[in-house]
């Protein structure tokens, strides 16, 4: 049998993709193995989603990462709609011997609940420019729920290779607040609206819930940690300013936070509401009806911040506008006058 002189644990895999949010929400491919002969490094990174790189194993390499952005994907052959690519590197020790290389896909287990029936190849590609080359381009067509390896073995000795364990993070999809209560039903999502209207009621208290959801996505082998615990309700210095114009009583116009998912305000912009701002003079209950009318549809009058945690990163700041049609038709009476004084039969 011959006899192939190559030096064995020089090898390691490394291909640990971490899904995160910039602005918007990710996940995508990661993770890395090591095994024997034949070097793995990675140069490119999921795109969509927001991916990082991190090094993990190795043996004495240090690990290097080129983020592809969707316009280089035509440049490398990869297809539009591809959730992530990045390529693979395979290099033979020493750097003599014979350098042709098999690139193969399956399933961890492809007896699972979730891979029974299923194609790899409809999930995870791995190709080469011409055959036994040693870098490939690895493409994530589609979500998938059960680990995936991709092979790299010697052509000329088999029981030279490497492998890497491809997983796919669990997507967070949007974050939600719902607001509820009577005459009140908002609905504020990341991937949708950002702007509401709320009506002022003036005649009747009233309390509203603010709720928290986050939608991530049902298919994953490894679950995300993506969290909203902090969340904030702000009036815009603007519309305290028109309070404190027009005479009235600004202090009241008050903040909120919650350091949960949800958060119950009482008088939420009430008759209670109202009489703490106004007091009991009809002439400045108006006044404070005017100042509302000018916070519209396009004149924010609150501001509605969801973060990660407290101190922690700004998700998304929704804007909350008041609908006055209602107020401003039925304003209170602040006097009654008649045109005469006396009546002679």
């Amino acid at each position: 049998m011959m006899t192939i002189k190559i030096k064995k644990i020089i090898g390691m895999c490394a291909l640990n993709v971490a899904a995160m949010l910039l602005g918007v929400v990710g996940g995508g491919v990661l993770h890395s193995r090591t095994d024997k002969g034949i070097e793995l490094s990675t140069k490119a990174t999921e795109v969509q989603g927001g991916a990082l790189i991190d090094e993990g194993k190795s043996n004495g390499l240090k690990l290097t990462s080129t983020k592809l952005s969707a316009e280089e994907y035509a440049t490398n052959g990869v297809s539009a709609q591809t959730e992530s690519a990045y390529t693979l590197t395979a290099s033979v020790y020493p750097e003599d011997a014979a350098n042709k290389v098999d690139w193969t896909v399956a399933f961890t287990n492809e007896g699972s609940e979730w891979a029974s029936g299923k194609t790899v190849t409809d999930y995870v590609t791995v190709r080469t420019a011409t055959a036994g080359a040693m870098t490939a381009v690895v493409e994530n067509k589609a979500a998938f729920g059960e680990q995936i390896q991709i092979k790299v073995s010697s052509r000329e000795n088999p029981d030279v290779y490497a492998t890497c364990r491809v997983e796919y993070l669990q997507r967070t999809e949007s974050y939600s607040i719902a607001l509820n209560g009577p005459d009140v039903d908002v609905n504020f999502d990341t991937s949708g609206t950002k702007k509401a209207s709320v009506r002022p009621v003036f005649m009747t208290t009233r309390k509203a819930t603010f709720t928290v959801t986050v939608k991530k996505s049902a298919v994953y082998t490894r679950e995300n940690t993506d969290q909203a615990t902090y969340f904030t309700f702000r009036p815009e210095t603007s519309f305290v300013t028109a309070v404190t114009e027009a005479g009235l009583n600004e202090s009241e116009v008050k903040s909120y936070e919650s350091t949960g998912t949800e958060l119950t305000i009482t008088n939420f912009f009430d008759k209670s509401y109202l009489n703490a701002i106004s007091g009991s003079e009809n002439a400045k209950k108006n006044k404070l009806i005017d100042a509302i009318d000018g916070y519209g549809s396009q004149n924010p009058a609150y501001r509605l911040s969801l973060y990660t945690a407290k101190d922690g990163r700004l998700i998304q700041n929704f804007a909350v506008t008041f609908d006055s049609s209602v107020l401003v038709g039925n304003k209170f009476i602040e006097s009654i006058g008649i045109d005469e004084t006396e009546l002679v039969y």
